[in-house]
């Protein structure tokens, strides 16, 4: 196909996709996989750090995406690559958009951006790379740059600005499994067995008794606080998200199809909407005021751009309000709300509901808004009303005069009657309300040479049908049959209108 055939094809479709586009419910999904570059399939983690990079934390280790490309990182203890599954389990980026990793063994990396590596920075003393000495059991970045490594009774907190460290008893009788903070003092502390409010009073953390966390007492997989409703969002694992007013006494518990199943992320999504990542039921949307959930993206398998899973590890919402959701055993799955979505139409073999062929040449839509599809195996036409298909000139069908099938031009010439032109010496007549096929020979055309083929028929502004191909152009009166050849002109390949006295050829 020429340039100007192209030109002409992108000139045409790009209205009718516009058009498509603001019809269609959904959005724009990309995925990304192994075949993509992914490391591993399961992803814990996502983060966006510094220069605008995207990293997941893999099962087999950190993986970097530019936009384009996909890059994997080891780490190291001294000269030693550490196994990423006990060493690599949470991702934070710092108030200096520095990209910090955290492991069950004890170790911080942080990433050299100089260096393009990572670099171990601190190491808990006494976890060996065994099973008998334990693992840290949560971790959290708190506003003042501060990883918290809660293992045992105690808690750990490395200063990342500082790169100092220091100890405190841990509140906790049960292992830790969620923090949150309300400000520099405050803290909640999910565990297996129930939450804990607490403050930090020179350098010990106080439990808060006698508030309503005291009878809350099931494990909590998942904390995040709302500073601006001052509402704490508790997540867990069989009972939903648990909502707790700072300024109330009450308890609201989140819709019901939130419960029986673990909740894996609760971030902002909005100034008053928060998004929950669930393992089993895709995400869904909170609104803090109403505490209404709905599910908010779910897998539509039906969709070739839906959303390809529910089990979600972690969703991260970035500044252009991408949403990036780690979707086990996918990969990592992005949505844009920016864009709509498309529906693809392709041929079904054996499916004579559906398009006849996937080599499309021209795609025009009638005054009745029905779609008609020149292919290289006949005319489809799609009733837009009630999503069925038809066929004309097919290789099933009887062509009357040649036995071409390849079509490359189609044109309404007058209401529900349709010009088709293609790799023929003629023109075929479809009249789309009698379902009738009405070839158009060479001989009826008085004095005018046949074509070898017909690429490019168009209706102009006065009516009158202009047919160009391989060896001439012409003009035709649709209602008289009168017939204009202009001489001189051939292996046309695009016609276009540029107004009411001039054509582009």
């Amino acid at each position: 196909m020429t340039y100007f055939q192209i030109l002409k094809r992108v000139l045409f479709l790009f209205p009718l996709l516009i058009a498509t586009f603001t019809t269609c419910k959904g959005q724009i999904y990309k995925y990304l996989g192994i075949e993509d570059g992914l490391s591993n399939r399961r992803i814990f983690r996502i983060q966006k750090g510094g220069h605008g990079y995207m990293w997941f934390l893999t099962q087999e280790g950190i993986d970097r995406y530019d936009g384009s490309k996909i890059k994997h990182y080891a780490v190291f203890d001294g000269s030693m690559e550490v196994a990423p599954q006990i060493n690599l389990n949470w991702l934070y980026t710092d108030s200096r958009h520095r990209l910090w990793v955290v492991g069950r063994k004890g170790r911080i990396f942080r990433y050299d951006t100089a260096r393009d590596r990572f670099v171990m920075t601190y190491k808990l003393n006494g976890l060996q790379d065994d099973v008998t000495s334990g693992t840290v059991n949560c971790t959290y970045m708190d506003s003042n740059d501060r990883i918290w490594l809660c293992h045992g009774d105690s808690i750990i907190r490395y200063d990342t600005r500082a790169g100092t460290t220091d100890r405190i008893d841990s509140p906790a009788s049960n292992d830790i499994t969620a923090i949150t903070q309300t400000d520099s003092t405050n803290f909640f502390i999910g565990t297996s067995n129930g939450l804990l409010q607490t403050i930090e009073k020179e350098g010990v953390l106080e439990t808060v008794v006698g508030t309503y966390t005291d009878s809350i007492c099931i494990p909590v997989s998942e904390l995040y606080f709302h500073q601006d409703s001052k509402k704490l969002f508790i997540g867990t694992f069989k009972e939903g998200i648990i909502a707790y007013g700072m300024n109330t006494t009450s308890t609201i518990i989140a819709d019901g199809p939130l419960q029986n199943v673990a909740i894996k992320r609760i971030t902002p999504f909005g100034k008053r909407q928060l998004l929950v990542a669930t393992g089993g039921r895709g995400v869904y949307k909170i609104d803090v005021d109403s505490l209404s959930a709905r599910p908010y993206i779910t897998a539509d398998y039906s969709n070739y751009n839906g959303m390809n899973g529910n089990n979600i590890n972690d969703i991260y919402v970035d500044g252009d309000g991408r949403i990036w959701m780690a979707n086990y055993p996918t990969g990592i799955t992005i949505r844009n709300d920016h864009y709509r979505s498309y529906k693809w139409l392709k041929h079904s073999p054996g499916n004579n509901s559906s398009l006849a062929n996937n080599q499309v040449h021209d795609v025009v839509r009638d005054g009745e808004g029905d779609l008609w599809f020149a292919t290289s195996n006949g005319i489809s036409l799609l009733h837009s009303a009630t999503g069925q298909w038809t066929s004309f000139l097919s290789s099933s069908e009887h062509l009357k005069g040649d036995d071409n099938n390849i079509f490359l031009s189609l044109c309404e010439v007058l209401p529900g009657i349709i010009w088709a032109g293609g790799y023929t010496s003629g023109i075929y007549r479809i009249d789309k309300k009698k379902g009738t096929v009405e070839y158009i020979s060479p001989s009826s055309l008085a004095g005018i040479s046949p074509d070898q083929y017909i690429s490019d028929i168009i209706k102009d502004s006065g009516g009158d049908i202009w047919s160009g191909g391989y060896c001439n152009l012409k003009r035709i009166n649709p209602e008289t049959g009168d017939i204009r050849l202009y001489p001189g002109l051939g292996s046309i390949t695009a016609i276009l209108e540029k107004d009411a006295e001039r054509i582009w050829v």
